[in-house]
């Protein structure tokens, strides 16, 4: 047997789009022939899946596509004030994949027929057993003997040979080859012919037309142009209260460095040391955390800085692009922020500083009992203070309608991520009168309502503002 691996996904590829493989065995065209993939968290004996393939139809091959088991086994990590780097090992998951195969026992004949006694010999290398009921489908279907096709019973068996209790005389043409199976179905399952191992999904999404193009190479930072998981623009736009987190490729352990520099040509550094395959790297505004200045003075963000650029070093230079975060500081006092996860996994944030409207709505659930009364004397009375239609529970949900500032067409582009993320986050700011100096609350969770939007092009449109509805993820209970 021979079993040949026709396509794979790369080593690194995003749980959310296909992850197919493809092997084709030579024995693909066996009786009651299936491809066996076992699928194992990497490294150990935990099968996560197991499935029975049947050959494609015109080229026999064994096709699967493991994109609904291995996003299930992805979710995100987030530490969104987090002042150093940190494991995203909820982001990545690594599995191996071992191929087999199963196909009905068989025993195929082509020397002719022989005589035992008064009946049917065949002889021909067998496992069979006295006992054993077998079928046998000749060459031609059972025209030339019809008394030697279907169902029999071994009634003597050796090493090269068996008899079944079919008929000698019946046979009017000795010559016909045919195959012999177990009646049981009984299948030969053999395991493990290839393997393809160390393999990882990571919680990411790519566009349907970009799929074709995506290479990893891209993305493991080796060179000046590699790229963080993140599709947030290189050139971005943030307030002082915003947090970025840039889900990055690590570096087996050994401690790399995020370099950080203003417009002001101060430049500084922040170790990074991760032991997964993924992490994630604190680099907005609000939460980069403390730096070490190498040129220059601190801090990072002064009232003079217009942007800062970061990017990633392993040692001997720079080995990502630089990202640029222009700071915007266009705020009325107040501003509330969504924090998202983005179709590469990385956190990103959009700030909301104009004009914003919070709406509420009660919920009530009503139930009409008895009123009780009282025995008055010998009449029946009540007081008006009894209850009949009562609340049983009562809850508030809000709702808040958030109006961006200004922004560039790449940053209008990245809000669809916003908009369709499934996970995130609002926080509210506020800033005192120098502008720079943002008060922000802790992180409540929400989901974003607003289901359509608008793609805009500077060509057509020379300032693009976007706006979102969004509502809080828990209700708020009412008492009573």
């Amino acid at each position: 047997m021979a079993m040949t691996k026709l396509a794979e996904p790369y080593s690194l590829t995003p749980a959310y789009n296909p992850i197919k493989f493809i092997y084709k065995s030579t024995n693909s065209n066996n009786l009651g022939f299936k491809y066996i993939y076992d699928i194992y968290e990497s490294g150990t004996a935990n099968k996560i899946a197991e499935y029975r393939v049947l050959p494609e139809y015109s080229t026999g091959n064994g096709i699967i596509d493991l994109t609904k088991l291995l996003q299930a086994k992805v979710t995100f990590n987030l530490k969104e004030t987090a002042p150093v780097a940190y494991t995203a090992s909820n982001s990545y998951y690594k599995y191996d994949v071992k191929v087999g195969e199963e196909y009905l026992t068989s025993t195929s004949y082509t020397s002719a027929l022989t005589a035992s006694g008064t009946n049917v010999q065949i002889n021909v290398a067998n496992t069979f057993a006295v006992g054993d009921q077998v079928v046998i489908t000749q060459a031609d279907l059972g025209v030339a003997n019809p008394q030697l096709e279907g169902l029999f019973t071994v009634i003597s068996a050796t090493a090269i040979s068996f008899v079944v209790n079919s008929s000698w005389s019946a046979v009017t043409n000795a010559n016909i080859d045919g195959t012999v199976t177990y009646a049981d179905n009984r299948k030969t399952i053999t395991r493990d012919i290839a393997t393809d191992l160390n393999n990882y999904v990571f919680n990411g999404a790519i566009r349907w037309p970009e799929f074709p193009s995506y290479f990893p190479g891209e993305y493991q930072l080796n060179g000046a142009n590699d790229l963080f998981f993140t599709n947030q623009p290189l050139d971005f736009t943030a307030t002082l209260s915003q947090d970025i987190v840039a889900q990055v490729y690590s570096n087996n352990g050994l401690t790399d460095t995020m370099y950080f520099q203003n417009s002001d040509g101060d430049l500084f550094s922040k170790d990074v040391s991760l032991t997964s395959v993924l992490g994630h790297v604190t680099v907005g505004p609000n939460n980069y955390g403390t730096l070490t200045v190498v040129a220059g003075a601190s801090p990072l963000i002064n009232h003079t800085t217009e942007y800062y650029e970061y990017w990633y070093d392993r040692g001997a230079g720079q080995v990502s692009a630089k990202y640029r975060v222009n700071i915007d500081r266009r705020i009325r006092g107040e501003e509330y922020s969504i924090l998202f996860l983005d179709r590469m996994g990385s956190w990103s944030s959009f700030a909301f500083t104009l004009a914003n409207y919070e709406t509420g709505n009660v919920t009530r659930e009503l139930f009409n009992k008895d009123v009780q009364g009282y025995i008055s004397g010998t009449m029946w009375n009540y007081k008006t203070t009894d209850r009949g239609l009562s609340n049983v529970y009562t809850s508030v949900d809000k709702s808040i309608e958030l109006n961006g500032n200004y922004m560039s067409e790449d940053m209008a582009a990245y809000f669809e991520e916003l908009v369709s993320s499934p996970v995130t986050y609002i926080k509210y700011s506020n800033y005192a009168e120098d502008c720079d100096t943002p008060s922000s609350d802790s992180y409540i969770s929400c989901n974003v309502t607003t289901s359509s939007f608008s793609i805009f092009k500077q060509k057509n449109k020379n300032l693009i503002r976007q706006s979102i509805n969004i509502t809080f993820a828990n209700k708020d209970l009412v008492n009573g």
